[in-house]
């Protein structure tokens, strides 16, 4: 479910037939005493938006938005509008808070429902101000919102790739002046999300990018135009963030074991280091070839949506090459097996939780690597269930340099956390 957000700035009435020709907003009832309506925009040509700096902070899966408008009022008269803020969405809980001020000083907000008669019979949610400009004055409105943004990461599903988009809608200050905004600032503000290696995908609706390493951009525009600049879309992924926050909400309970532990001296790379959330530590065979065919068992029931392999000695670029890594596994699930799956050699990289799904092996339930056998195991909607244990075999490896050990690092589990269907 994609949210979207838009800020609505102007003269606004409530239409159900004809526009109301003094402004303002107007509700109008029906037999049943419910307010269905549409909120249209009313041009107001003496007021004029000179300038609007737009600031959007991208703080895991919510947005956070600060918005600074000058609004002048040309006209001889005082003027009063309704300012409102629109989420197209049923859920409004999205909307976490949000605040208005004119002049630095905080005036209130009113939510309302509006429900939009087509073919679904959506809803809209509008948080509604009134607003008084002086006549032949500039008044400061600022405006700071934090809402969530939609990912499928965030389910059962066995897939982190799915993006996060945001929508901010620009064409409603059309209602202001002729829709040209003399003085135009937009800041995009990713460091967050940089910092857990998610990506800005796409910047669609203004000619804005990033650059080499930045991790926040700002552009100013002099006379931007609302008839060319109507929509700002933006689109992004954090998978790593949202793996590490399901682990941590929901990785354990589970314990591991394997066939064989190496014991070198006082060191012990037992399987318990697969899941000490450590990937310096490792579990390594200890059979006089590669290992293989030994096994690595996850005692566990219950729904399962994904497996995450870190394969290799991650402790240093020299541990990683020095030895094997696995090249090919074969899954069971209670004895039964689910099929092979090879894993490609990927250069070193240390792993911590913030690039974790880009240097792990991720076993997707519902990908081909299942597909023949999973319904010899329970499995719904992406998951599967074990009665008792899932097991790892190795069967290839990529030879180290130096040892013919075969090395793990971590292995990680994600439950399902919400009712299978």
């Amino acid at each position: 479910m994609k949210r979207k957000m838009l800020t609505i700035l102007g003269l606004l009435v409530l239409v159900s037939a004809p526009l109301f020709a003094n402004g303002g907003i107007h509700w109008w009832v029906n037999g049943s005493g419910t307010n269905p309506s549409v909120i249209t925009l009313k041009n107001d040509s003496d007021i004029i938006l000179k300038k609007e700096n737009l600031v959007l902070r991208f703080v895991d899966d919510c947005v956070i938005v600060s918005c600074d408008y000058v609004l002048f009022n040309k006209s001889n008269a005082e003027k009063q509008i309704d300012f409102a803020f629109n989420i197209t969405d049923s859920a409004y809980d999205s909307l976490k808070y949000y605040e208005i001020f004119v002049n630095d000083l905080k005036v209130d907000s009113e939510l309302h429902k509006d429900v939009i008669y087509d073919e679904e019979n959506s809803f809209s949610w509008w948080e509604l101000s009134k607003v008084k400009l002086s006549a032949n004055k500039e008044t400061n409105i600022s405006i700071c919102y934090r809402v969530e943004t939609a990912n499928d990461g965030t389910y059962y599903r066995s897939y982190f790739d799915k993006e996060n988009s945001f929508l901010y809608n620009l064409y409603p200050a059309l209602s202001f002046g002729d829709g040209i905004i003399e003085d135009f600032t937009l800041t995009i503000d990713a460091s967050d999300i940089l910092g857990w290696n998610g990506k800005i995908t796409k910047i669609e609706g203004i000619d804005i990018s990033f650059k080499g390493a930045e991790r926040t951009v700002t552009e100013s525009f002099k006379n931007f135009d609302l008839n060319k600049h109507k929509q700002l879309k933006i689109s992004y992924n954090i998978k790593n963030y949202y793996f590490a926050k399901l682990y941590e909400k929901y990785g354990t309970g589970y314990i591991v074991t394997a066939t064989s532990e190496m014991r070198e001296g006082s060191t012990f790379y037992s399987a318990n280091n697969l899941r000490d959330e450590n990937c310096k530590t490792v579990w390594v065979e200890s059979k006089p070839d590669f290992g293989k065919n030994e096994k690595i068992k996850i005692e566990y029931s219950g729904w399962v949506t994904q497996l995450l392999v870190v394969n290799g000695f991650r402790k240093s670029e020299k541990t990683y090459y020095e030895n094997n890594r696995v090249k090919k596994i074969a899954l069971y699930v209670d004895g039964t097996r689910l099929g092979e799956m090879t894993f490609p050699d990927r250069p070193y990289h240390q792993v911590d939780m913030s690039n974790i799904l880009d240097e792990g092996e991720l076993l997707n339930l519902n990908s081909d690597f299942f597909a023949k056998n999973n319904s010899k195991v329970m499995s719904k909607a992406g998951a599967f269930c074990p009665k008792e244990n899932i097991e790892i075999e190795i069967l290839e490896v990529y030879p180290g340099t130096k040892y013919n050990d075969t090395c793990i690092s971590d292995i990680y589990i994600i439950k399902a956390i919400l009712p299978i269907p």
